[in-house]
């Protein structure tokens, strides 16, 4: 702990240094800016927007960011082999996958001559196959690069974080906290420089210290690494570390600069408390300037890791051999050290994924029946690409003569909406785009009256809200609330608990006495005709659907309907920024069967025949039901169309939910229609229900290609599939869109889900039955105080006992020219990142009868499988 100071001590700091040079603020500004880059941006949990945890390291190959992420965070990038072994003792990974990744990863190795021990003559697979099978384990990573209280006063440190966390929960706090902190408004830095000195988690001598700091978070920052004796060339990887410290709540705060549009002010306030605090604790016990020389060689190393030596002796019984040489123990360690720890990782997960990835290609090779349909489709359906959607789809199809398309749920219209009740908008669009329009909802014609009632209820029930929430942070309320409610709220509690679709279906009644529903339109007033004609273009045109066009064309947004979930937005849909799709699909349908704007598509060569409607519908992910939105504005001569596909969606939502109880924890393995619907929504209806669906866990491929190629083929719900033929995409501009913001999107969700699985401590946040929600959404702890946790819950990715997400990078398949996706690739450098270094794997071909060919360094080579393969899908 902190030594107690002298008298001495306790005088005022050194004198502070004269005011920042232009020069040294834009060094220090681009210090932090490269030190922030190990941590991506995160957003509230009402806006769970997916991101890779790595993002700022794409740049780098994947292996080397693995290592990287070890270094600095103490991460774990790759899947741990002891899981991976087992894995391969059940079969899940076979040898021939092993040597397949071993001849990708470790081709010197398996070029090298064999070697003798004992008289054996081993060639080098049969040594790396038994390494991979038996060889000796990698210590878990650390962080090798740690602050100097870290270092010298590792309880201080502990002292330091409970400190940060507490302003910065009081910093970010959106309306949870009866007093809001005092200041925020000037800033992170200047709100704490004003209650520093009264903070009663530090000692006397470091709260007077702390009276006596720069006005400027910047120059205050240089002034504490000045007294810590930090060299220039040396603080970015030291104001690093400082970020490695609290990941989550750092990442949070650049998520919260970035939608206030001031990048890094934030950051530099807040390694600027970080370093002031630091700096007041060491100083009793260091003169100015010499801390970080004192704690050069003091708890800054990583794990030791077994050298190539000991890794040769641990194998040899491994081999069948008992004693050699030195000289040939020598060898097989110089064998070894071909294989370093994380390339062993690497050549597993490649494995890995190698049985999935060919069991995939093999089932869209395999024929299966033509799909015969009319000269017209009953109906269009538009969904969105979510893995999610696909079982939907693939039910659909199975009613009749529909046509399905995959398309990214926001519909080509990055918007900002406001619903009835108005209040702050909300963004539904891409963490990629930024929305362009502002879509109100209003009461439809001749529905005032209702949607003023709508309004009313709406406003009683806030009202009822904030009153009880006002009363439980009251200091004496509390008790007689108790009192006054006790009656009320046990047996509503029970009957939740014990009854959850019951009440859920009684409480909505008498919610909607209060607030009947209003029937209203979304209005696309503020978009100028030249607006709705581009917009209504782009749709269609990357959509590909600019001819033969069915009497019913309707637009499937999705969205996921649950109680007591923190992490509901990360159910909802990602391409709208973690939100309900229903408005983007409604906006595209009145977009669409607006008259000026079909007039103003004819001109420009896509002609929509008057019989065809634009309809919109959501799809709530949870209970598989998808509700016809907007029916009000559907003409008579569509209501029959309407009605049946009404119920063919209802038998298809009915299917798909039977399919995913022999997936849901303690759900009927093999259910009827009737109780497969009771149960998905008693599922959803239960507050006290961990595992309400499971999101997109088990994602593991993107297929860009028609729908030809995947129709009528169980894909398990784990395959992003977006619609796209390439014989009407002469230029290839559709194919760019594409690669360049679908693609990210999904492997950013992707990411998300693989490093949770990997490392659920860094990249996840934990159990559900430790979380605490802070700063009214802000995210949640790990109990009373601790990191922000930023990634996805354990119960998002397992049901206890098993993974429900198998952790693989994004596989993803093109139906396109290879030099088309030659040429994007090279135009753009986070596709050249992506798929150069290792972060997707891309295979792609021409026609459905060519040979898929995977694109790696030395350009497009045939994809050839692993060994014998079997199964009718894949695995």
């Amino acid at each position: 702990m902190i030594t107690t100071p002298t008298p001495a001590d306790s005088g005022p700091p050194a004198p502070r240094q004269p005011a920042v040079a232009q020069s040294a603020s834009r060094r220090l500004l681009a210090d932090v800016t490269e030190a922030a880059r190990i941590l991506p941006p995160t957003w509230p949990l009402r806006d769970f927007i997916a991101v890779n945890p790595l993002g700022g390291l794409t740049e780098k190959p994947f292996a080397e960011a693995a290592e990287t992420a070890a270094t600095l965070l103490g991460a774990r990038a790759l899947p741990p082999e002891t899981w991976l072994r087992a894995a391969w003792r059940r079969g899940r990974i076979t040898d021939a996958e092993l040597r397949s990744a071993l001849a990708r990863h470790a081709p010197t190795a398996l070029s090298g001559p064999a070697i003798s021990l004992s008289g054996r003559r081993l060639e080098p697979e049969t040594v790396l196959l038994a390494e991979l099978h038996h060889g000796l384990l990698p210590p878990h990573p650390q962080r090798a690069n740690r602050t100097l209280l870290e270092r010298l006063d590792p309880g201080a440190a502990v002292l330091l974080e409970t400190h940060v966390i507490t302003y910065l929960a009081a910093y970010l706090d959106d309306g949870q906290a009866s007093w809001p902190m005092p200041g925020r408004h000037l800033g992170l830095y200047t709100a704490w420089r004003a209650l520093a000195p009264h903070s009663p988690h530090l000692s006397r001598t470091a709260r007077a210290r702390l009276r006596h700091l720069a006005d400027q978070p910047e120059q205050a920052l240089l002034n504490a690494l000045d007294e810590l004796g930090v060299p220039e060339a040396e603080r970015m990887g030291y104001l690093r570390a400082h970020l490695a410290c609290l990941p989550g709540w750092a990442a949070r705060l650049r998520g919260y600069a970035e939608q206030h549009a001031d990048t890094a002010s934030d950051l530099v306030g807040y390694l600027a408390l970080r370093t002031c605090v630091e700096a007041a604790l060491l100083a009793p016990r260091y003169p100015y300037g010499t801390t970080y020389t004192a704690a050069a060689h003091r708890g800054n190393d990583g794990p030791q890791q077994p050298t190539p030596a000991q890794r040769a002796a641990h194998l040899m019984p491994h081999l069948g051999i008992t004693t050699c040489g030195r000289d040939e123990q020598d060898r097989l360690a110089g064998l070894l050290a071909l294989l370093p720890f994380t390339r062993r990782a690497l050549v597993w997960l490649e494995a890995y994924e190698g049985h999935y990835r060919d069991r995939l290609l093999t089932a869209l090779d395999r024929p299966r029946p033509h799909q015969q349909d009319g000269d017209r489709p009953v109906a269009q359906v538009v969904c969105c690409i979510d893995p999610r959607s696909e079982g939907l789809r693939r039910h659909l199809e199975q009613q009749g003569a529909y046509q399905t398309l995959g398309f990214a749920g926001f519909f080509a219209i990055a918007l900002r909406f406001s619903d009835l009740a108005g209040g702050a908008p909300r963004t539904h669009c891409p963490a990629l785009a930024a929305p362009q329009h502002d879509l109100t909802e209003r009461p439809a014609p001749g529905h005032h009256t209702r949607a003023g009632r709508h309004l009313a209820g709406r406003q009683v029930l806030a009202a009822a809200a904030q009153a009880w929430r006002t009363a439980k942070h009251h200091p004496a309320a509390p008790f007689a609330l108790a009192d006054a409610t006790g009656w009320a709220a046990g047996p509503l509690a029970a009957a939740r608990t014990l009854a959850p679709r019951a009440t859920t279906h009684a409480l909505g009644r008498i919610t909607r006495r209060l607030t009947p529903p209003a029937v209203t339109d979304i209005t696309i007033d503020q978009l100028t005709r030249d607006q709705r004609l581009h917009t209504a273009r782009t749709l269609l045109t990357l959509m590909g659907l600019t001819q033969d066009f069915a009497r019913l064309v309707v637009f499937v947004g999705h969205a996921a309907r649950t109680i007591n979930n923190p992490y509901q937005a990360a159910l909802d849909c990602g391409a709208c920024g973690g939100h309900p799709g229903g408005p983007n699909a409604r906006a595209a349908a009145v977009l669409l069967n607006d008259t000026q704007v079909r007039a103003d598509l004819a001109e420009h060569g896509i002609t929509i025949p008057g019989t065809t409607h634009f309809l919109a519908a959501e799809h709530d992910t949870t209970t598989d039901h998808v509700t016809l939105l907007d029916t009000h504005l559907l003409p008579a001569t569509h209501h029959a169309d309407a009605a049946r596909l009404t119920v063919d969606l209802e038998h298809a939502g009915t299917q798909l939910a039977a399919e995913r109880c022999t997936v849901l924890p303690a759900a009927p393995t093999r259910p009827g229609p009737r109780l497969a619907r009771r149960h998905v929504a008693t599922r959803a209806a239960d507050w006290a229900q961990p595992f309400p669906e499971w999101g997109l866990a088990g994602n593991a491929a993107l297929i860009i290609a028609p729908r030809a190629l995947t129709r009528g083929l169980d894909l398990e719900r784990r395959v992003f599939l977006h619609d796209y033929d390439h014989t009407r995409d002469g230029d290839g501009t559709v194919l760019e869109n594409i690669l360049t913001a679908p693609l990210v999107v999904a492997q950013w969700i992707n990411s998300q889900y693989y490093f949770a699985t990997v490392d659920l401590h860094t990249f996840g946040a934990g159990t559900k039955a430790l979380h605490n929600i802070t700063g009214a959404g802000q995210g949640v702890l790990a109990g009373a105080t601790s990191d922000l946790q930023a990634g996805l819950p354990w119960q998002s990715l397992s049901d206890g006992s098993q993974l429900r997400h198998e952790p693989q990078r994004l596989f993803t398949l093109v139906h396109a020219p290879l030099d088309r996706l030659d040429t994007l690739i090279a135009r753009h450098q986070a596709l050249r990142h992506l798929i150069g270094h290792g972060w997707i794997t891309l295979a792609a071909r021409t026609r459905a009868d060519q040979p898929w060919h995977r694109r790696g360094p030395d350009g497009w080579q045939p994809w050839i499988p692993t060994g014998t393969l079997s199964g009718t899908a894949p695995a």
